[in-house]
């Protein structure tokens, strides 16, 4: 029995993603060119932070204010924080893009290019902030 429930949930998921590649969102030319850009920038991101981050016995500066400059210390850990921000920022947008594209395109527009604002000041976050510690 447990073989079948899995085989049906392997079907079940097949189907779900056959369904995903046929949307229109996946067809337009400018909304897979702003999803790859949001993801290449998340993965160069994680790839950033996994480089120069460094497990470290004491706290370190994980925020930054104009106003008193490092007023926050922390674990290390907690410096991937920025690039897990990004990808849920990037997975939020674009479900609820892909989910209005066929009812709007402009909002579809506008939130894969929110993400792609977020992609990049977390980019340039993680490089700031790694600059540091």
């Amino acid at each position: 029995m447990n073989t079948l429930s899995l085989s049906r949930t392997s079907e079940t998921i097949s189907q779900k993603l056959a369904q995903l590649k046929s949307h229109r969102f996946f067809s337009d030319r400018l909304s897979v060119l702003i999803l790859v850009l949001n993801l290449s920038l998340a993965v160069v991101t994680i790839a950033t932070l996994v480089i120069r981050v460094r497990p470290s016995a004491v706290p370190v500066p994980v925020h930054y204010s104009s106003l008193v400059c490092f007023d926050h210390l922390g674990p290390w850990w907690q410096l991937y924080g920025i690039g897990l921000f990004s990808i849920v920022v990037i997975a939020i947008n674009t479900a609820l893009a892909i989910a209005s594209f066929t009812r709007s395109r402009i909002t579809s527009f506008f939130l894969m290019s929110g993400a792609f604002v977020v992609a990049i000041f977390a980019l340039i976050i993680s490089l700031a902030i790694t600059a540091v510690v």
